[in-house]
């Protein structure tokens, strides 16, 4: 008799879509982990992106979670729920999933069966028919909103559609705090989104409208502003760009006044996880009309050409604005965790008393074992320093802190820490002049790189010295920067010369930073 893996929920889709798609998966998996429930990952290769590329940082952030285990499509196994994402995935992937069975298969449709211009991206019927024949169960349809449940509808009414919207899930981000007021002498105007046409306006015209090159506003871009480039020929030169992935987007929104998401008018968002996100962070949020259907009164509704005179409206009065930014604080809210595992449990799945506890197994981080040098360049930063060393050799890494000081005597190092003698300390008179002190710097910093054999150096501070950079420049080396979450804006043009930034507050773990330095890594590897 064979035997297989039991698990209260299996989570199917391609794991290598970086955006919603991935993100709702992991929060959902994040969600049942912190319940005690078992889950397993499955990756399904769709025909959605045909790219030989990594996992998302979205999924590989869970695999260590208490209860989540990898499974592949030709293991023996059986779930209480079997939950599939991403229509697109299941009808294009060559798997067949032979050994796997489940009580209940759930379809999450959170891609639109139609667009807006009238394109078909899948057949609906022909894929429930498909999902049939796999898992010998009849699934239940699941749409993640009413824009999505429409365009089901309006394909066929032939399959058994859930209800309720299955939802997007959304845990609010530590830290996360009323708004007072606005965060500058003038309107900040911000969006975050993945670099594709879609995501943004049709034409120039409209582009500008929404995102102005003016001095009466301040622009923030996360994402990049490639496609925008194309469409007007240039990139203003009053927006700030920053990359895709190149910030974490809740401390990006914290610098945000009016999160303004126009896209292309084909577009339909089928949930909208980045306006969620922006609610979170209590954003006003300006969308377009059609996103009223699921966000209500908790944002405000426009075309590109009515943008600012949302803006000026609420700039003017700031009650007004802090009414709406709690308003959308409220609504985010109510798209809790405890959610997602009611709708769990009316599935069958029961939740134990009390969740398993397990460590965190770092070694199986991708790219984790490298040989790594934290720069400590401030007394103050040392016990944070020591910490995030400390968790690096959990995951197999050999690491060096590196500790710069001019009183070399004030400080007592550990085992595997070495003292950096300043220029100060080493007697370098000023008279010598800058160039001679910032020389010193970089020379001593590239021999403790290459005695190290260094592959990834780890500077924790609150700015980064340009010698430091200087040291970095033309050696094969990532570079992540560790700073303090203190209120002080980041230095873009710093930022994207790293390979990853992470913040630092009272919230923060320094597991959490060392976990956050290894998902970076594997994107760099």
């Amino acid at each position: 008799m064979e035997t297989r893996a039991e698990y209260d929920v299996v989570q199917i889709s391609d794991f290598r879509l970086p955006g919603g798609t991935t993100s709702s998966i992991a929060e959902e998996v994040r969600a049942q982990s912190q319940a005690g429930l078992s889950t397993a990952v499955m990756h399904a290769a769709g025909s959605v992106t045909g790219y030989p590329i990594p996992w998302s940082t979205h999924i590989r952030r869970i695999l260590d979670l208490p209860g989540v285990h990898v499974a592949t499509p030709r293991d023996r196994l059986h779930a209480k729920v079997l939950v599939i994402r991403h229509p697109t995935v299941i009808w294009s992937t060559p798997s067949t999933f032979d050994h796997v069975t489940a009580d209940e298969v759930v379809v999450v449709v959170n891609h639109a069966a139609i667009d807006g211009g009238g394109t078909q991206h899948y057949d609906v019927e022909a894929t429930d028919r498909r999902v049939r024949s796999l898992f010998c169960r009849d699934p239940i349809w699941a749409p993640i909103g009413p824009v999505v449940r429409g365009t089901v509808l309006q394909q066929t009414q032939a399959v058994p559609l859930l209800e309720t919207d299955w939802v997007n899930i959304f845990q609010m981000p530590a830290g996360s705090t009323t708004r007072e007021g606005f965060v500058s002498s003038k309107p900040v105007i911000g969006r975050h989104s993945r670099p594709q046409p879609g995501k943004w306006p049709d034409t120039k015209e409209d582009i500008l409208a929404a995102y102005p090159n003016s001095e009466g506003y301040d622009v923030q871009i996360l994402g990049g502003a490639k496609i925008a480039r194309r469409k007007i020929g240039w990139i203003p030169g009053r927006w700030t760009v920053i990359p895709f992935g190149g910030e974490e987007p809740f401390n990006f929104l914290r610098r945000i006044d009016f999160w303004v998401y126009m896209h292309h008018p084909d577009l339909r968002e089928a949930f909208g996880r980045a306006a969620m996100e922006a609610l979170a962070a209590g954003c006003v949020a300006i969308l377009p009309p059609y996103m009223k259907e699921l966000f209500g009164d908790a944002a405000l509704y426009a075309e590109p050409s009515e943008v600012l005179k949302l803006v000026d409206d609420h700039w003017r009065s700031p009650e007004k604005y802090l009414k709406q930014s709690r308003r959308a604080q409220e609504f985010a809210r109510g798209f809790s965790p405890d959610m997602h595992l009611r709708r769990l449990h009316k599935l069958g799945v029961e939740l134990p008393a009390a969740p398993a506890a397990e460590p965190r197994d770092l070694s199986r981080r991708p790219c984790a074992a490298v040989p790594t040098v934290v720069l400590c360049l401030s007394t103050a930063d040392l016990k944070l320093s020591r910490g995030i060393a400390q968790h690096l050799r959990r995951s197999g890494a050999p690491v060096v802190v590196a500790m710069f000081s001019d009183h070399p005597a004030e400080v007592a190092l550990d085992e595997g820490e070495i003292h950096v003698p300043s220029a100060a300390s080493f007697n370098i008179p000023e008279e010598a002049g800058d160039a001679a002190r910032r020389r010193y710097v970089v020379r001593r910093l590239g021999l403790l790189l290459g005695s190290a054999e260094a592959r990834r150096v780890v500077t924790v501070s609150g700015e980064v010295p340009e010698p430091v950079m200087e040291a970095l420049e033309g050696r094969a080396i990532e570079h992540h920067w560790v700073r303090p979450d203190d209120g002080a804006p980041l230095d873009v043009q710093l930022a994207v010369r790293m390979s990853g930034v992470s913040a630092v507050d009272a919230e923060t773990t320094q597991e959490d930073v060392a976990v956050k330095i290894l998902e970076e890594s594997a994107l760099w590897a």
